[in-house]
């Protein structure tokens, strides 16, 4: 559906006008007349985003725990020694495991906070592209009603060129017809 209006009037020359609706939606929102291939890209998208952003959440949990866990091991391995037990050879060995636990643990929690990182990119990336195509999506909406301007203007100069030319020939019958000569033009030829 167009936003132009092509209103004519009772047919005398110079009473067409062609008037311009608005639109009160903006120009990057996704219409049910929007072209069906670009809604669907939108959507997927969109959905596309929403999903990299639960991941994003889930490994941000998943880094919390693990953060969590590590203070753990820490205060336990801060507490050992106070406790006196680090004379007993298990104890010790027991201190070790945890340590390289601990350094395990660290170390996940790092690669856990890279792919944290690695999705929140992605769904910035995804949210760059949902606003790439809104944009494109109003250009072309711009395009289109340009066009459609274009060629209300065009139809409209067409209808009052036709409406001139029957005018004109109108009155060239008048002038040039037989019977409404007066008599004395029609005999002295």
């Amino acid at each position: 559906m167009s936003d132009i209006t092509l209103a004519v009037g009772n047919g005398a020359l110079g009473s067409a006008e062609v008037s311009y609706g608005t639109d009160p939606r903006p120009p990057d929102s996704v219409s049910p007349g929007t072209d069906p291939l670009t809604a669907i890209a939108i959507q997927t998208l969109s959905q596309a985003v929403e999903m990299l952003r639960e991941d994003v959440e889930h490994e941000r949990d998943r880094a919390d725990q693990a953060e969590h866990r590590v203070d753990e091991l820490l205060h336990q391995l801060t507490e050992a020694p106070e406790r006196g037990l680090g004379a007993d050879p298990m104890t010790a060995i027991g201190t070790q495991t945890l340590s390289q636990a601990v350094e395990m643990l660290r170390e996940d929690l790092e690669h856990e906070r890279d792919r944290a990182d690695r999705a929140e990119r992605q769904v910035e990336e995804g949210r760059q592209r949902i606003d790439e195509l809104q944009a494109s999506l109003a250009d072309e909406r711009r395009r289109i009603d340009g066009l459609q301007t274009d060629f209300a203007d065009a139809r409209t100069a067409a209808m009052l060129t036709g409406w001139e030319a029957a005018a004109l020939r109108a009155r060239l019958s008048l002038l040039t017809d037989e019977r409404r000569r007066p008599w004395w033009r029609r005999w002295f030829r």
